[in-house]
């Protein structure tokens, strides 16, 4: 199909989109992981298939942004304290887990008729998990935000550093005018460079980093604009994602993450996550779009051997070795075999390591086609590996709290005179409330004494999550907008049908349609400060 150069993004779009809609659907109608959909779909657009061909580069760019996104979604809810908090596990996991995977892999290789130095590389590059897949997976079985969800991130962590140490290795085994001249001397320098450069990266980060983002964030939270807010959350995700990467070394991934942390700890962090959510989801379903594209059939089929032998390593050996190193740790076995299903797959890592491998010529050409077919195939799998989680009876444990130990029996959205009113009055009553408001200001102001507060709009399912009203009895609606009132009851309910809701009203068609969407008790606007205090009053009575 020949396209005009200019619609060639957005028919890719179109197609890749409408396809991964229907096909995601179909999967998830058959109780498995829409993942399966999207990378069939993208096989479709891809050029192995018949029809329309997307282009690749821009699918690849397209999808890079995704795993930014994602990154900077993970490192909202991280910080340098659990980073530092899984080193003991994260640290030999990851070693020890590549390790074994590049032994296995090298010995079968070998034995296959390669050479020592391909079968070795080729061997790493399926020793390093997926990002992407990672967290995905984590998020879907409610893992992401848990101890076990916290070992895995860290052991990628560890394993990004790792394939940056082995893609300054790669020149020493090129062949004819790429080889490297580097002495044993000049890589020792190289990699201590790079483990120096990401200390100085996390240092400048805590301190200096810290401190201008929280500036910016709150200077452009007192405009009280969603889109200028939006506009430079994404700023600073890419500023510092692609400068972590220009000028320290990292990854583009790993300054994503760094730089979800940076903007985790200030108070804007909820509603950061509520603005990035739809283009995150977006963009993560054109990373496995991307992964589908690259698939070559045929090449499991002329290279069998080699793609069911990578296949099993990256299925059975990777999560037994991890396995066994965290029950050397003394890990309880929950834990362990869900951080060893996670790393059961390959991606965006392996297909860096493996390209530049391919353009020194150190592995063959049937090298790359194998690390793609393996890793389509263990992707597709790997959702359904996390379903024997419950044969081994692991509890998956809901993480919507970023705060576990405080858990709101009341949300009060809006801290305004009657905001206060509703709070003191419910703590009074011995209740533990929460608060939302989108004064930063505010939010500032009252973090210290009253450890639940959120900023953000609390029409956003995330903002509203990480107030707590998925565990919440009541939610108390203080605002004196009525449409706005009515986004966030669709949104509380959908969370939490149990909710009773309180909220306040101007005219009486708004109270008829705030009932109607499942409010619970209407206070007109003009007694609606003691009217608040008598029917909370009644409600406390009936709930002590």
């Amino acid at each position: 199909m020949d396209i005009a150069p200019n619609l060639t993004i957005v028919v890719m779009i179109a197609f890749g989109f409408a396809f991964a809609a229907i096909l995601g659907y179909l999967f998830q109608r058959i109780k498995l992981s829409p993942i399966i959909g999207y990378l069939l779909a993208g096989y479709l657009i891809g050029p192995y298939s018949p029809g329309f061909v997307a282009d690749e580069k821009i699918s690849e760019q397209l999808a890079e942004i995704g795993v930014i996104l994602m990154m900077f979604g993970v490192g909202l809810h991280f910080s340098w304290q659990d980073l530092v908090g899984v080193k003991r596990i994260a640290i030999p996991g990851a070693i020890g887990q590549t390790m074994t995977s590049t032994l296995a892999a090298t010995f079968v290789l070998h034995y296959l008729g390669w050479s020592m130095t391909a079968a070795a590389v080729v061997g790493f590059a399926i020793g390093v998990a997926s990002t992407v897949v990672m967290v995905r997976i984590l998020a879907d079985n409610n893992l992401l935000h848990t101890p076990e969800g916290h070992i895995a991130i860290g052991w990628l962590v560890v394993e990004d550093l790792l394939t940056v140490f082995a893609l300054l290795l790669l020149p020493m085994f090129a062949e004819g005018p790429e080889a490297s001249q580097f002495s044993t001397y000049d890589l020792a320098a190289a990699i201590g460079i790079v483990l120096l450069k990401f200390c100085l990266l996390g240092l400048i980060m805590v301190t200096v980093g810290r401190w201008c983002v929280t500036r910016a964030l709150t200077t452009i939270a007192r405009t009280r604009s969603d889109e200028l807010l939006t506009l430079t959350i994404l700023a600073l995700i890419f500023v510092i994602a692609t400068g972590s990467t220009l000028i320290f070394g990292v990854s583009i991934a790993l300054g994503a993450f760094i730089a979800g942390m940076t903007v985790g700890q200030t108070h804007v962090r909820h509603q950061a996550l509520a603005n990035s959510l739809p283009l995150k989801d977006a963009f993560a379903v054109i990373f496995f779009l991307a992964v589908g594209m690259l698939f070559n059939p045929m090449a499991v089929v002329t290279h069998f051997t080699i793609f069911a032998w990578l296949l099993a390593i990256i299925l059975i050996v990777k999560p037994l070795a991890a396995l066994f190193i965290m029950a050397i740790m003394r890990y309880p076995l929950k834990t362990s075999i869900t951080v060893a299903l996670a790393l059961a797959q390959i991606g965006e890592f392996s297909f860096i390591l493996v390209e530049e491998a391919a353009r020194l010529r150190v592995i063959p050409d049937e090298g790359y086609d194998t690390i793609i077919a393996c890793a389509l195939v263990s992707i597709t799998l790997n959702p359904c590996l996390f379903k024997l989680l419950h044969k081994f009876q692991v509890r998956k444990e809901t993480a919507t709290d970023p705060n576990p130990k405080v858990k709101p029996d009341a949300v009060i959205v809006g801290y305004g005179p009657i905001g206060r009113t509703v709070s003191e009055l419910l703590e009074k009553g011995r209740f533990v409330v929460s608060n939302i408001d989108q004064n930063i200001d505010t939010i500032d102001h009252i973090a210290e004494r009253r450890p639940k507060t959120v900023y953000g709009d609390a029409s956003a399912a995330a903002v509203l999550k990480a107030a707590g009203t998925a565990a919440a009895k009541l939610l108390v609606i203080t605002i004196p907008s009525a449409a706005s009132a009515s986004s966030i009851i669709r949104t509380a309910l959908s969370l939490n049908p149990e909710l009773t809701i309180f909220a306040r009203a101007t005219y009486q068609s708004d109270s008829d349609k705030l009932r109607k969407l499942g409010a619970t008790v209407i206070c007109q606007e003009t007694e609606v400060s003691n009217a608040f205090e008598e029917q909370l009053n009644a409600w406390v009575t009936s709930n002590q």
